[in-house]
């Protein structure tokens, strides 16, 4: 036998679940462009890599997750040359990151999970918030990964409706 709502006491509001059948748009990633470089007899050389790897982001000081960029083929920059540890290139590279919000864990398993994840769960209302870049890593020509730090801190406007938002392109020198 079939439950019909109109037999049912309750009243269902789907709009404050996780899911819902509304045709609502909720926020979900930040998108950024990271162009590393090194100085070259004072002249910018752009990193040419497959791809930089654990970008950190955190927004108004908690962690919003780990992210990798998109791989890019190294062998569009014909002009690359050695410089330290990297090759690089005297034409730009831009490495997009795509970066939607992610769980300390992946999988949940226990109602202790599933109520840890409901308590923390990063939600953004329309405003302005605070996006800081702490990290990231590059792999160098021998194989080699290394960490580095960054200042990048840039507010970043969440409207209403929209399911993600650019936080920009960011020039930033490894050594």
């Amino acid at each position: 036998m079939a439950c019909e709502e109109d037999n049912e006491p309750w009243n269902y509001n789907s709009a404050s679940t996780i899911y819902s059948d509304e045709n609502t748009t909720t926020f979900r990633e930040i998108l950024l462009v990271l162009k590393p470089y090194v100085l070259v007899d004072g002249q910018r050389q752009y990193v040419v890599a497959d791809e930089i790897s654990n970008i950190s982001l955190t927004i108004n000081d908690k962690f919003w997750g780990k992210f990798d960029s998109y791989s890019i083929n190294t062998s569009l920059y014909g002009n690359t040359s050695q410089s330290g540890n990297y090759m690089v290139s005297d034409s730009l590279v831009r490495y997009p990151v795509i970066a939607p919000y992610q769980l300390t864990k992946d999988t949940l398993t226990t109602a202790g999970e599933y109520a840890q994840l409901l308590n923390n769960l990063m939600t953004l209302q329309p405003g302005f918030y605070f996006c800081r870049l702490t990290s990231f890593e590059i792999m160098d020509v021998n194989g080699k990964t290394h960490s580095f730090e960054t200042n990048i801190m840039q507010a970043i406007e969440i409207k209403e409706k929209n399911r993600s938002a650019f936080l920009g392109e960011f020039d930033v020198l490894i050594y």
